[in-house]
């Protein structure tokens, strides 16, 4: 029997800078596949190619505008796609988004859910493992190295001190590193197979969540102002030191 793999993919901006009214990120550019996301649609390609009658799904929660970001994965052979959005997913935080996700996951029941590890436009690395509490699934992170043995994924982290390999069972949440694999690039029958797939989009009736954050004020960053510049006597690591110790830093 054929694996279920779904893929978790966000539409990021292509220029990044605050809605100076809002104080989220402007939304009303032009938006692009996450870079890393790719790597976790390889991943999804080549688990699906060693296991017979498999599907890889890219689901993503995004206006449905952005919808059509899903189409690079959808060209490089993921079989279909879900979008979650609605005007109520405006401003979600990372707990509204996660609920979305993990609704729809669970209405196509997947063995595996495969993430980038973060978003270029949050770096918050963290929805991958909301999406697994919510999901009851196991979670490997931070994966560099895995392998599948029948309903085994034997996975390879990347921690502080080195490499740590750890097993989980399936159904699990695996996030990956952006060094994991070199992404395929997809050929130009590729791209047009790509527009002829599906893709679905489902709403708050099928996804509710809760309301999302309200973003107060924002203010511009300071002005970086002038180094301090130290003449190195023979005493110019006690005047580091000291610079140090008084910013509370050492």
């Amino acid at each position: 029997m054929g694996l279920t793999i779904a893929v978790c993919i966000k539409p990021v901006p292509v220029t990044t800078r605050l809605d100076p009214h809002t104080g989220r990120l402007d939304r009303s550019v032009a938006h692009r596949m996450n870079s890393v996301d790719e790597n976790a649609v390889e991943a999804a390609l080549t688990l699906r190619e060693s296991v017979p009658d498999s599907e890889v799904v890219a689901v993503s929660v995004a206006p449905a505008e952005f919808s059509e970001s899903l189409r690079p994965a959808l060209a490089m052979g993921a079989d279909r796609a879900i979008n979650v959005s609605a005007p109520e997913l405006e401003g979600a935080d990372l707990l509204g988004v996660s609920a979305a996700l993990a609704t729809a996951l669970s209405g196509i029941h997947p063995d595996l859910v495969v993430f980038g590890a973060w978003s270029s436009d949050g770096y918050g690395a963290m929805l991958w493992a909301a999406v697994g509490e919510r999901l009851g699934f196991a979670v490997a992170s931070r994966a560099v190295d895995f392998m599948l043995e029948a309903d085994r994924l034997t996975v390879t982290r990347q921690i502080e001190e080195g490499t740590q390999v750890v097993e989980v069972v399936l159904p699990a949440v695996l996030a990956l590193s952006g060094e994991v694999n070199t992404p395929r690039y997809p050929s130009f029958k590729d791209v047009i197979a790509g527009k002829r797939k599906p893709i679905e989009n489902l709403t708050m009736t099928e996804c509710p969540v809760t309301a999302g954050t309200t973003v107060l004020s924002i203010d511009p960053a300071p002005l970086r102002t002038r180094g301090i510049v130290i003449q190195d006597d023979g005493r110019a690591h006690e005047q580091l030191i000291d610079f140090l110790a008084l910013r509370g830093i050492v």
